[in-house]
């Protein structure tokens, strides 16, 4: 008995199979009736196996719907009549089907939208708190010393920046919930954001990663500048190592800051 990648080889080459391919991609819709649950998680290996750069949906709210929703890229499960077993299977789960157009049109974009922009200001963030160490090794030999008391390196990521990564990983959102009732109306403009990469990309992690080096290289040479033409402070203290790192975390945190409200 052939295995099932075998099986699947020999069903993908079968002319009956590459009919029903091309007819599938040139309907707009395509009912299949009495098919078994095995039949549906075909269909759906069948075109992502055979279409580049294909994301595949499935729903269902039976336990026949199982296969179908496991072999998809995204499964969503209903809870209805016929037990739980596709939700509990399911990456998403919904109570009806009607919360199907909102759960992709509006919270799967929104999604994508804070996921894209959380990963591009963490990169942001560290690689700011992070170049100014590697200036900081020109000044001292190589020794292997931080610019940044041990304290503020701890609390940089859990404290320090944590607010502003929360908050535009759980709550930022582009517009109101409220305008999303007619999903249809904000396809035109909004919903391709996700479908063509247009925030997650690499020009935009370039983008951020130049301006970290920018900034970073500002404040750290800024200070160091300043502290260079007035070393004694307004309270008779002598600028010391102490005081230039406050310094340069409290600019990295403020500038840090500013970024997260853009």
């Amino acid at each position: 008995m052939p295995d099932d990648n075998h099986k699947d080889l020999i069903y993908y080459s079968h002319p009956l199979t590459q009919l029903f391919l091309s007819i599938t991609l040139e309907s707009r819709t395509v009912i299949c009736c009495r098919v078994a649950p095995l039949q549906k998680a075909f269909v759906v290996r069948m075109i992502k196996n055979n279409i580049k750069d294909v994301i595949t949906l499935s729903v269902g709210d039976g336990a026949n719907d199982v296969a179908m929703i496991m072999e998809a890229d995204v499964g969503i499960g209903i809870y209805g009549e016929e037990g739980t077993q596709a939700a509990m299977s399911s990456d998403y789960a919904i109570g009806e089907f009607q919360c199907l157009k909102r759960l992709i049109l509006f919270h799967g974009r929104l999604n994508y939208v804070r996921i894209a922009n959380m990963i591009l200001y963490f990169f942001y963030k560290n690689f700011l708190f992070t170049i100014p160490q590697f200036f900081f090794g020109f000044f001292n030999g190589f020794s292997g010393q931080s610019c940044f008391d041990d304290m503020y390196i701890t609390l940089y990521n859990m404290v320090f920046t944590a607010l502003p990564l929360l908050i535009r990983a759980l709550l930022d959102q582009d517009f109101n919930e409220d305008d999303g009732e007619d999903i249809s109306k904000l396809i035109p403009h909004s919903y391709y954001v996700g479908r063509e990469g247009i925030i997650f990309n690499l020009k935009n992690f370039l983008l951020n990663i130049l301006l970290a080096l920018i900034e970073s290289v500002m404040v750290y040479f800024l200070s160091i500048y300043m502290f260079a033409q007035i070393p004694i402070s307004i309270d008779g203290y002598v600028i010391d190592f102490t005081m230039l790192s406050i310094t340069q975390t409290s600019a990295i945190i403020l500038v840090n800051t500013f970024y997260s409200n853009m």
